[in-house]
């Protein structure tokens, strides 16, 4: 939108434009740089009520067998449309197999009440978003990617940030590409946390490679470097932070350097047992554990709750709680 005389914005058209984004697709784009990637805004009708949204990671929409449990996606995908949330995010490995538009076709049939309600969603790339492309030519998976998320209009960004209210400031990244220091990624990324306003008072950074997990599962990429990056950043930062990665098919939770991190893998695929050693907080003592996380915001809380499917259930109750966790944003 063009600004009017002066440089000011008209202030009441611009409200009525926002209006209508959220009416129609639940999410507005906002100005950034140029050559920068995209910033969204999921406006909220009272910035002071409780506010809630959900994520999830390792859905593996596919329609090919024995590589996810449908039951369990399908489950998940009903459950969370229920929390009526303001926001859905996914931590990537959408689909099997990123060169397959037939994949990305069942993500939107499975889906499809999401589209309907017009939830807000916002996907990281996972290591299967690149299955069936060469490491050095991803381009048909991308587009595909880019393609199930058009009205995001994401390419040719890998990586984003979201505003969800005025207080939740969420970073999408790619962990398949480098996230040292200096390179492109990084830099955004620390530019994103230094310019984060005084309202912020929690950042999110969803990611599909876990920073911080059990050590037997071996490292992927660059995602060590998040973890490194908080532990001498995190204590100066005026807002709290909390890590959500997913890659392995179950749950953890973690704190290290006033940082909570989690895993959230459980979105459908192939179950992967979890030892729970090296300081693991949920101590879940169930070894399949199909989930999704609440996340609901009420003034200075944050409040996360690990939300359990068991497929295996013949009880006609497969829904748990089985993991709380609180973070309080500081003062």
């Amino acid at each position: 939108m063009d600004p009017g005389p002066k440089g000011e914005r008209p202030t009441r058209l611009a409200a009525s434009w926002l209006a209508l984004c959220l009416a129609l697709c639940g999410a507005a784009a906002l100005a950034a740089p140029p050559d920068e990637p995209p910033r969204f805004a999921v406006p909220v009708a009272d910035p002071n009520a409780p506010l809630t949204f959900v994520t999830y990671g390792d859905t593996r929409f596919t329609e090919r067998a024995k590589v996810a449990n449908r039951v369990a996606r399908r489950a998940l995908v009903a459950k969370m449309a229920s929390e009526n949330p303001a926001a859905i995010l996914i931590g990537g490995d959408l689909v099997y197999q990123g060169s397959d538009p037939g994949d990305y076709a069942t993500y939107k049939k499975e889906t499809a009440e999401w589209a309907e309600r017009k939830f807000p969603l916002f996907p990281a790339l996972g290591n299967h978003e690149f299955n069936g492309c060469s490491a050095g030519d991803p381009d048909a998976c991308l587009t595909n990617w880019w393609n199930a998320f058009e009205t995001l209009h994401l390419k040719p960004c890998r990586w984003y940030s979201v505003t969800i209210g005025p207080r939740i400031l969420a970073l999408v990244l790619d962990s398949d590409s480098a996230l040292r220091p200096g390179s492109p990624q990084r830099s955004w990324f620390e530019r994103e946390i230094a310019g984060a306003g005084s309202e912020v008072k929690f950042i999110l950074v969803l990611l599909h490679y876990p920073p911080v997990r059990d050590p037997i599962f071996p490292r992927a990429r660059d995602e060590a470097e998040v973890a490194r990056y908080f532990s001498k950043n995190a204590k100066s930062l005026r807002a709290q932070v909390v890590v959500i990665g997913s890659h392995v098919h179950n749950y953890e939770r973690h704190r290290r350097d006033r940082v909570v991190y989690l895993v959230s893998g459980g979105g459908g695929a192939k179950p992967v047992p979890d030892l729970r050693m090296f300081g693991e907080l949920s101590q879940l003592r169930t070894s399949v554990n199909f989930h999704y996380l609440r996340f609901t915001l009420q003034e200075d809380r944050l409040t996360g709750t690990m939300v359990r499917f068991d497929a295996a259930d013949q009880t006609g109750h497969p829904w748990s709680e089985p993991d709380h966790f609180e973070v309080t944003a500081k003062n």
